[in-house]
């Protein structure tokens, strides 16, 4: 079966809004203090990631532009599933390792979040540029949709760019990387529907 790139992008724009359910599900719970399979969430997360990676690159393959953002929204999806996989296959065993392991413990934790970060700034750049078409042609809402879509993406990239770096920023940059990927993805959905993606 052949998958057409406007299928392309609203599968991965769908599975774009999995990631930000997944992760809001994980932080309220944590919060609250719910028990609940992290091991669950985060393969869900990998698989979903995994899927996007797919899907942007077919995308990238089968349209006529935005390459970049498909290329960045690929990326971001590969960084992400490298990211879970770091957390499913090594943070438990280097815990349970004891004090000794600590800092390896820390290390990778470190090396999953600065990918967590980059992943980020990767889908803040799909937003500016995915958010950057859907400002040239649609109705209202598309440009609605997409001067949001921009917006949430410079601000995704600055502040995961200065996680990166090394500044406490994890709360926020987690935080701005959501919105930019919701954003994103409506600004797919929405502006694919008029050929501006």
């Amino acid at each position: 079966m052949e998958i057409t790139a406007r299928r392309s992008a609203h599968l991965a724009a769908l599975l774009l809004i999995v990631t930000v359910v997944t992760q809001i599900a994980y932080v309220v719970m944590s919060d609250a203090g719910i028990d609940f399979s992290r091991a669950f969430v985060w393969s869900t997360e990998a698989a979903a990631f995994l899927g996007i990676s797919v899907f942007a690159l077919v995308a990238l393959a089968r349209s006529n532009g935005h390459s970049a953002a498909w290329a960045a929204i690929a990326v971001g999806g590969t960084l992400n599933v490298v990211q879970v996989g770091m957390g499913l296959a090594m943070f438990a065993p280097l815990k349970e390792a004891g004090d000794a392991m600590a800092p390896a413990f820390q290390a990778v934790l470190g090396g999953a979040f600065f990918l967590y970060y980059a992943g980020k700034f990767s889908f803040g750049f799909a937003a500016i540029v995915i958010g950057m078409a859907a400002l040239r042609g649609g109705s209202a809402a598309v440009k609605g949709f997409g001067g949001l879509a921009v917006l949430s993406g410079l601000v995704a990239m600055l502040i995961n760019l200065g996680a990166m770096a090394g500044y406490e920023l994890m709360f926020q940059a987690g935080a701005a990387g959501t919105a930019a990927t919701l954003l994103l993805a409506l600004a797919i959905i929405w502006a694919s529907q008029s050929d501006a993606v």
